[in-house]
């Protein structure tokens, strides 16, 4: 019996925890892979996601997900905010679930309502970025295509021109037009 008392005494003095999780999927099979096969590098989606971890983690980044959350109203001073970034850092895990392209965003804390706010802030924050990445990779296989089609445009006139000039200089010898002009 003691035991027991013991073991309920010990669980009960744990403080609870919660853990809010967000699963994200990362398009790898964008619109522009099939033109730009063969044109262009193809970027390791898991090497994006790699890095984009790395930035999402960053202190700047937690800055701004700690304001998003709106977890620094209670912080009153510098040490504060600084000691609750550096929690906030240290919870977060972005995580491959195994499978391609799904990944998972998960916080924890003692408080549901702040690990919910972070976890959405976070997404909001890597969606951001992955959309961020996804328009400039979008403006850089345009701007690609459209330089490649001037260089075609330039070479299909060069090809008139010499079929123009060819058909010129051959025209006076060619023996059908001759017998014609006499």
């Amino acid at each position: 019996w003691i035991v027991g008392i013991a073991g309920v005494l010990a669980v009960i003095r744990l403080p609870d925890v919660y853990e809010a999780s967000a699963r994200i999927y990362v398009d790898t099979q964008s619109v522009l892979k099939p033109l730009m096969q063969g044109l262009a590098v193809q970027p390791n989606v898991d090497q994006q996601v790699m890095i984009l971890s790395r930035t999402l983690i960053s202190r700047p980044n937690v800055e701004k997900l700690v304001r998003m959350a709106d977890l620094d109203l209670g912080a009153t001073s510098k040490s504060d905010k600084d000691a609750m970034v550096d929690g906030v850092m240290k919870g977060l895990r972005i995580e491959s679930l195994g499978r391609d392209n799904l990944y998972t965003l998960s916080f924890r804390d003692s408080k549901p309502e702040n690990a919910k706010r972070v976890v959405q802030s976070l997404a909001s924050i890597f969606i951001e970025s992955n959309l961020g990445e996804k328009r400039k990779d979008s403006d850089s296989a345009k701007k690609f295509i459209d330089e490649q089609v001037k260089v075609y445009e330039k070479k299909l006139e060069e090809a008139e021109d010499r079929l123009k000039e060819y058909k010129i200089r051959n025209l006076s010898s060619n023996p059908a037009t001759t017998a014609l002009n006499n």
